[in-house]
């Protein structure tokens, strides 16, 4: 499936999933789903900063082991000694019920005195006292205090809430227009607590005579907590007198939050909003752009509702349209998934046909990958290989898809003359500058103009190395093994686009990793974390799993060959086929080419090599990696050829901290001195070294 069929099927399945969505959220499943608003409010509701009830006052009768009786006299006598303090209004939001039959207390009668009282419009006192107000708690379906409505109706009469009659007292709120409208509903968020006095010291006459003076004062049967009758979403457990307190300091000081009119609209405009962003921009992002994009979004609704709430004192609940989208950018994110996961089978079936010749169905494999690096080098080696059946207007096409999909290469600083003895020209490349140095010769970047794509140039001046007699088979092995490392197709190896001879130089052309050699990280001052070095070991071992099964063996693995970018987290293996043209030969000067501290005991010995060789080289490599030496080391190759061969390495976890036990096991393993002893494959040492990395330290 190409680019643009793929984002268009992805646009339907995330409109579909979105439209369903919204139905289902805003309509016969919406009990369900209005959590998600409740919690998120919840949450921000408790940040909101309120201002306490300035001359609030609550004094509470204990009603511990106490008669109705008991605790209505005791209420009687806390009333008259506070109204004599000449307090501003007296709330009586929680008094004992009162049947029909009982006749009411003596003391009910001051109510209609002095002080005006404030009583439930429900209880037998508002009968007696000046004014009441309509006390009623609407708790959620889930027992949290949201909201409360200003006005209730009562038979055929609209009556104010207990704190809405309270405040009318106050001219500034009576002359409001919004607490004249019925459908006023005011949203809870936290309590500041007021003053509180148990009854017991109010009538101990230990208080002064103007305690009470010009404040109001709540007078209530509830004790703090043990009297709670609600949970607020801040989690607060409140009383009646607590939910009255916080109320009215809302309403007299224009703290309220309120849903007016407009949210409405605006609860459904937004996640329909966010549906179709989600659907028209995130298909064609990449993985990591939509978890960004998605938590970007997450973050930005949270503080758009906490803006509204603490400045606007106006509730929007954006619960449902997070998650939405967040649902929305999850589904595209897992199709995303399942498209990188058939990329990969299609890029492996590509990769074995380029290897059996098959180019045509090579090219229609490749095409259904997404766009990479890695892509490119082998579309561009594709087309080299079309050159070579003499089918150029096939190479033209793999090339016009590359312009197409990958965009043009940027475009390098060409070096025109000839300096230190670098060629100009090798082939048809470019030589731009010299990038390294291994024992065979020299590496250059160089750029094929057709193109204009960077290569580095691996040079062996081949006539120099080898003897007249030796020169033609190695020119022959040369080939050989850069043919077969040229059917490595693979995310961790180095592809090997070309080879050639030039001005007595061979060379072989391939893919530029801007990256450095993982030597830079066995300096005992660079080391990597230990996890991060057993995640490079066994992306490592994946590689070479995949080589040995295509009967290619590195046979020189070592620190200097796997080449890393820490940018991009992209480690590939080097060298590939040129090992071997120095396997069991010696320079003109009597070199052996190879690093031997790495090599295996088979190696060493001249034996027949299997993968199993560069597992053990492997081995060794991690182990440099993680303590920053060889663990066999010798002033002279008789000693060190021993050592490998016949001494077992010092344990590694002994020798650095972070390190788990079972390392030393799976390292024991890959050292074996025989190669029957070893991992089977590169693929099972990988699993290993990947169980280690779990207990290593990061």
């Amino acid at each position: 499936m190409d680019k643009y069929r793929k984002e268009h099927r992805d646009r339907l399945v995330a409109l579909s999933f979105v439209s369903v969505l919204l139905i289902l959220m805003y309509g016969p499943a919406a009990p369900w789903f209005v959590a998600a608003d409740r919690f998120v409010y919840d949450v921000l509701a408790g940040t909101v900063r309120n201002s306490t009830l300035d001359d609030g006052v609550i004094v509470s009768v204990n009603p511990a082991k106490k008669s109705r009786g008991q605790i209505l006299d005791e209420l009687g006598k806390v009333t008259q000694v506070i109204k004599s303090h000449r307090p501003a209004r007296i709330v009586m939001p929680s008094i004992p019920d009162i049947p029909p039959e009982v006749e009411l207390p003596g003391w009910a009668a001051m109510l209609s005195s002095g002080p005006t009282v404030y009583v439930a419009h429900d209880h037998r006192f508002a009968g007696m006292a000046p004014k009441s107000g309509v006390f009623l708690l609407q708790p959620d379906s889930d027992d949290i205090l949201r909201r409360a409505a200003l006005w209730h109706l009562q038979g055929t009469d609209w009556v104010p809430s207990l704190p809405l009659a309270i405040a009318f007292d106050n001219p500034d709120v009576a002359a409001d227009p919004r607490m004249a409208s019925t459908d006023r509903t005011i949203y809870f968020s936290n309590y500041e607590a007021v003053e509180r006095y148990p009854a017991e010291e109010v009538l101990s006459q230990g208080l002064a005579n103007d305690t009470f003076a010009g404040k109001t004062v709540f007078v209530d049967a509830d004790p703090n907590l043990a009297g709670a009758v609600a949970t607020l979403p801040s989690g607060q457990f409140v009383t009646r007198s607590e939910i009255t307190a916080t109320l009215l300091s809302n309403i007299e000081q224009g703290e309220s939050i309120i849903s007016p009119s407009w949210v409405r609209s605006t609860e459904w405009l937004i996640p329909a909003l966010l549906g179709i962003v989600a659907v028209l921009f995130l298909p064609d992002r990449s993985r990591k752009d939509i978890l960004t994009i998605g938590a970007a979004a997450v973050v930005g609704l949270l503080l758009i509702e906490l803006a509204l709430l603490t400045i606007g004192r106006v509730r929007l609940d954006l619960g449902r349209p997070m998650f939405i989208f967040v649902g929305a950018a999850l589904l595209i994110w897992w199709l995303g998934g399942e498209d990188k996961k058939a990329a990969k089978h299609a890029f492996k079936r590509g990769s074995d046909f380029l290897s059996a010749g098959r180019l045509e169905p090579a090219f229609a494999e490749f095409r259904r990958c997404q766009p990479s690096e890695t892509l490119a080098n082998v579309m561009y080696k594709l087309s080299l290989a079309f050159e070579e059946q003499a089918k150029p207007e096939r190479a033209e096409a793999v090339l016009d898809w590359m312009k197409k999909t990958q965009g043009p290469q940027p475009t390098g600083q060409l070096m025109l003359g000839r300096k230190n003895g670098t060629p100009q020209r090798l082939g048809r490349y470019v030589i731009e500058r010299k990038i390294g140095r291994g024992a065979m010769g020299a590496v250059y970047l160089a750029r094929d103009p057709r193109i204009n794509r960077p290569v580095a140039l691996k040079v062996i001046p081949i006539e120099k190395e080898f003897e007249d007699e030796e020169l033609e088979e190695a020119r022959l092995r040369f080939f050989r093994e850069a043919e077969s490392a040229g059917r490595l197709t693979h995310p961790n190896i180095i592809t090997v686009f070309d080879c050639g001879e030039d001005k007595h130089l061979a060379y072989i052309a391939m893919e530029y990793l801007s990256g450095v050699p993982l030597t830079t990280y066995t300096d005992p001052h660079k080391l990597l974390a230990p996890s991060k070095a057993l995640e490079l070991a066994a992306r490592t071992a994946e590689a070479l799993d995949y080589a040995h099964n295509q009967q290619v063996i590195h046979r020189d693995i070592k620190p200097a060959n796997l080449l890393y970018s820490p940018r991009e987290d992209v480690l590939k293996i080097s060298d590939f086929g040129v090992a071997r043209l120095t396997d069991n030969n010696r320079t003109k000067t009597g070199i052996v080419l190879g690093t031997p501290m790495y090599m295996s005991p088979e190696q060493l010995n001249a034996e027949k090599l299997t993968g199993l060789s560069d597992l053990f080289s492997l081995g060794v490599t991690l182990y440099e990696l993680l303590t920053g030496e060889v663990p066999f080391k010798a002033t002279n190759i008789a000693v060190l050829m021993s050592k490998i061969t016949s001494e077992d390495p010092i344990p590694v976890s002994n020798r650095r901290s972070g390190i788990p036990p079972s390392l030393d096991t799976v390292l024991s393993k890959a050292l074996a001195k025989r190669p029957e002893k070893r991992f089977s494959s590169g693929a099972e040492m990988a699993i290993a070294l990947r169980n280690c990395a779990k207990y290593a330290s990061a």
